[in-house]
């Protein structure tokens, strides 16, 4: 259930505008996940990381506490079981985006 809260919110930072959403709100569930993620559970662990990414990559007006929020956790440590699949550095992830210079670029739908 909590993947799928935290799934949810990385939905709707990426597709609603910024006026749009509480980003007092959104401040404090950075701070959260920050304090929780290392103790979550797997799942839960790998969307709150792209939680923090997509915070960094869709909200402008937060970029700089996403990637202090990025920087706290630092790698976060999931069972993709015998997969190719990896965890973004969410730190690293959202660099590439402001690279790209895509921050705050939203995107049209999302997919759960």
């Amino acid at each position: 259930m909590a993947a799928a809260g935290w799934s949810t919110w990385a939905g709707l930072v990426a597709t609603r505008a910024d006026e749009d959403l509480d980003l007092a709100e959104i401040k404090k569930l950075l701070g959260r996940v920050v304090r929780e993620i290392h103790g979550a559970k797997n799942r839960a662990r790998y969307t709150m990381n792209i939680f923090v990414i997509s915070v960094g990559g869709y909200v402008k007006p937060l970029l700089g506490e996403a990637k202090a929020a990025a920087a706290k956790i630092g790698d976060v440590s999931v069972d993709v079981g015998e997969t190719a699949c990896e965890v973004p550095v969410a730190l690293a992830y959202i660099a590439k985006i402001e690279k790209m210079g895509r921050v705050g670029k939203k995107r049209k739908t999302m997919r759960c």
